[in-house]
C-alpha cells in the first residue's frame, strides 16, 4: 500500500542571480569542466601519391611525425575550396617545410586515386599527399565539411582545426599559436 503525503512548504522562492544561472548552464553544457583536457590525435597511416618531396607509396605515419606539428588537410579533386587552398597550402610548405609537417588526406569516393594523382601532378604539389582509401581517417577525426585542416601539436594533441578554405597566412598563425602555447 502506498501512502502519498501532502507537504505544505511555506519557503519564498529567492529569483536565481542571472549570472549564477548562466553560470550553471555553462557548466552543465561544458560537463562541468571548464578546460578540455588534450585530445589526441588519432593515429593513421596512408600511402602517399608522388610529389615533389615524396616518392609513391612512401607511407605517411602520424605517430612517427611526433616532436613537431602536423597540418592536416581533408580534401577532394572536385571540390572547389579544396581546389582553390592547394597552391596555399603548398606555398605556406615550403615556407615552412623544416618546422611543420603537412599532408593532405583525399576523400575518395567522388573522385579517385587517379585522379588524386593526377591533381597532384598538375599542380605540382610538393608535400605529402595520399588516400583515405577505406575512409577510417575521415571518420576517426569526424570530418564532415570539406576542406578541414586539422592541427596537432608536436605531443601529437589535437591543437584546433579549421572548416572551410584557409589561406597561407592563416596557417602561418596557426602554426605561431601552436609554438607559442608549446613554449
Amino acid at each position: 500500500m502506498m501512502v502519498l503525503l501532502k507537504q505544505k512548504h511555506n519557503s519564498k522562492i529567492h529569483p536565481m542571480n542571472p549570472l549564477l544561472s548562466l553560470a550553471i548552464t555553462f557548466l552543465i553544457i561544458t560537463g562541468c569542466s571548464l578546460i578540455d583536457p588534450p585530445q589526441v590525435a588519432p593515429p593513421f597511416t596512408i600511402d602517399l601519391y608522388s610529389t615533389t618531396d615524396h616518392t609513391e607509396r612512401d607511407a605517411f605515419n602520424l605517430d612517427q611525425r611526433k616532436g613537431s606539428p602536423t597540418f592536416i588537410n581533408f580534401w577532394f579533386p572536385s571540390c572547389p575550396p579544396c581546389v582553390a587552398e592547394m597552391p596555399q597550402l603548398n606555398k605556406f610548405y615550403l615556407e615552412h617545410k623544416n618546422e611543420v609537417d603537412v599532408v593532405a588526406v583525399q576523400l575518395i569516393g567522388l573522385d579517385s586515386m587517379e585522379d588524386g594523382q593526377n591533381f597532384v601532378n598538375e599542380k605540382s604539389i610538393d608535400f605529402a599527399v595520399g588516400p583515405d582509401t577505406t575512409g577510417k581517417v575521415s571518420v576517426d577525426y569526424q570530418i564532415s565539411v570539406y576542406p578541414t585542416t586539422i592541427f596537432v601539436d608536436s605531443k601529437g594533441n589535437i591543437a584546433d582545426y579549421w572548416q572551410g578554405e584557409i589561406n597561407a597566412e592563416e596557417l602561418k598563425q596557426k602554426l605561431t599559436d601552436i609554438q607559442k602555447s608549446e613554449d
